[in-house]
């Protein structure tokens, strides 16, 4: 990974109605990923967006071993010899999705994720749909923790919105990132375009349907 939590340019927070999405922005070199099962292609983070549910029992859209989490953040790449994320839905390819659990826990204010609160500190100001503000140009550095694992799951399959292109190798990185039950709650405030707060946004996980998941370290 490169550039993900650099200190030059922005990034942007948006309520799409949706979700909450951030995007890097200005003058900054691209954040890219490559190796593994990318092999040499480079893949430009085109956006990273975030699921969750009505409790924090259950909201992200992978388990592992049978474990649930509360939340997942999805870095979404597209593979850049394709040049544009729309020239992606069709290739098997064209996509390589990052997904990082969130495991909120009942902590004190004081004792909160400090660098996921760069995230979290200013959701208050986009609960309304089509929303955004400037948030530090390394709002997501809190990424690293999970990154730095002793390995990785990953898989071939498909987005998780409709029409569920199956254009992505998934890599989801096993180590939860840990957040509090308040920092949490704060993405329920969330709302859409008929401006119902958004309790849960996440599918229900899937079954493998004959993929095959690959642990690599």
């Amino acid at each position: 990974m490169s550039g993900h939590w650099s200190q030059d340019g922005e990034a942007k927070m948006r309520n799409i109605g949706s979700t909450v999405q951030i995007t890097l922005e200005g003058n900054r070199s691209a954040a890219t990923i490559r190796g593994g099962p990318l092999a040499n292609d480079v893949y430009e983070l085109s956006e990273v967006v975030f699921r969750w549910g009505s409790s924090n029992c259950k909201g992200a859209e992978h388990t592992l071993n049978g474990t649930w989490f509360t939340m997942e953040a999805q870095a979404i790449h597209f593979n850049k010899r394709y040049e544009t994320i729309d020239n992606c839905w069709d290739k098997h390819d064209g996509l390589a999705i990052c997904a990082y659990f969130l495991q909120a826990y009942q902590v004190p204010t004081w004792d909160e994720h400090p660098l996921f609160s760069k995230i979290t500190d200013d959701l208050h100001k986009v609960t309304q749909p089509d929303s955004y503000i400037k948030l530090s140009p390394n709002c997501l550095c809190w990424m690293r923790q999970a990154c730095q694992t002793a390995g990785y799951y990953t898989y071939l399959g498909s987005i998780t919105t409709f029409p569920f292109h199956e254009c992505v190798t998934w890599i989801v990185f096993p180590e939860p990132v840990r957040i509090s039950e308040n920092q949490t709650e704060l993405f329920r405030m969330i709302r859409d375009k008929q401006g119902m707060c958004i309790k849960e946004n996440c599918r229900e996980v899937q079954k493998l349907s004959g993929r095959v998941v690959y642990y690599v370290n």
